[in-house]
């Protein structure tokens, strides 16, 4: 999830300005060669409202965005009602784009996509990538975003300065947090199993 505050404490030991990402989506009931917009699966409900229980009050000031993907949407839903009030779709956070690409051989050209060097890119994916880097360098305030595992690894890339478009294996409603002081990255925890975290 996407915050930043400015000045005040909103979790225990965190003050400054800062800006954490959040979530990816939970598991979706088929994959993403097999469907182009499949919402989530009976396992991937749960894990979505397990999730939202995660968002207490303390939250109440953030905005609330999401893909416009069902998965995404179907798990920013508990956490709104937990919240109780709405959320707002964002386009920019959409998983990578891919239309072009046939079913069958979607999931060899994302495996080859994560391994390119950024400057062999296809273009359509070079000026996604540049709209994310871009809403993070610009964004003022605190957000909770439901997202997909390429976004979550574009943003994380960039702020560790890696030479690919991804680096780590978020899993399903993981949390991924980023702080920055005055535009600068202070803190990375990355959602994966081992929750690695890298202070700057």
């Amino acid at each position: 999830f996407f915050k930043q505050k400015t000045a005040y404490e909103i979790m225990p030991s965190l003050v400054g300005s800062e800006m954490c990402i959040r979530d990816s989506h939970g598991e979706a009931a088929s994959s993403w060669s097999e469907h182009p917009d499949p919402g989530l699966s009976f396992d991937g409900i749960t894990q979505a409202k397990n999730v939202s229980e995660e968002f207490t009050e303390e939250f109440s000031s953030y905005e609330l965005l999401s893909s416009p993907k069902a998965r995404a949407i179907e798990t920013m839903k508990p956490i709104a009602q937990k919240q109780k009030r709405d959320f707002a779709i964002n386009h920019r956070f959409i998983e990578i784009p891919s239309a072009d690409i046939a079913n069958e051989n979607k999931q060899a050209w994302l495996k080859k996509t994560f391994e390119a060097p950024l400057d062999e890119l296809p273009d359509a994916v070079k000026i996604w990538r540049n709209d994310l880097i871009n809403w993070l360098q610009n964004f003022k305030g605190n957000a909770i975003v439901t997202t997909h595992f390429m976004v979550i690894n574009v943003l994380a890339s960039y702020l560790t300065k890696q030479n690919t478009i991804a680096s780590f294996h978020p899993g399903y409603t993981s949390r991924t947090e980023i702080w920055l002081e005055n535009g600068s990255l202070v803190k990375l925890m990355l959602g994966d199993d081992k929750k690695t975290v890298i202070n700057l």
